[in-house]
């Protein structure tokens, strides 16, 4: 299945999606230029995840880096390809919608939207005519789209992000 600009407005555009400026302490978030942002009544939801999260940035980062340090006095370096990053995650009461932050070892969050699409088809018992292989053994089939939302960014002139 391909998606084609007709059907991420249609599905996407048209529901009222907006990038509403969003502060939280001394955080802001940069909207990401090709996202189309987030529906009105998910406002709320997304504030209050980051409002949580936001308390364990310091903690995390912390983490990250006495994971990277070497533990003996030779020197260490680490692939950046292997370094590891922290990933705080929210489902909504539905489990339709989930927002996850992704913090990486320069301290750098990344916020992601990702939404479970219904797929409404009636499946037969069968893959095909020549297979005796019930789809229930494999369970129903999962549609996600994933949206890149932007970065969570620290706020050090104290006045308004650039939203």
């Amino acid at each position: 299945m391909k998606f084609t600009e007709e059907l991420l407005f249609r599905y996407i555009k048209a529901n009222e999606y907006e990038k509403p400026k969003l502060e939280i302490g001394s955080y802001y978030l940069q909207w990401d230029e090709k996202s189309y942002g987030i529906h009105h009544k998910e406002l709320f939801e997304l504030k209050g995840f980051l409002t949580k999260v936001i308390p364990y940035f310091d903690i995390t980062y912390q983490l990250i880096n006495s994971l990277e340090r070497p533990r003996s006095k030779e020197r260490f370096v680490m692939n950046k390809g292997l370094s590891p990053d922290i990933h705080f995650s929210h489902r909504n009461k539905e489990g339709l919608v989930s927002y996850d932050l992704y913090m990486k070892s320069d301290g750098s969050t990344l916020l992601d939207r990702t939404e479970k699409i219904q797929i409404i088809k009636q499946y037969s018992n069968k893959f095909s005519a020549t297979s005796n292989v019930s789809i229930t053994n494999f369970g129903k089939p999962e549609l996600f789209l994933k949206s890149k939302l932007g970065q969570l960014l620290f706020n050090r002139q104290g006045r308004s992000g650039p939203n």
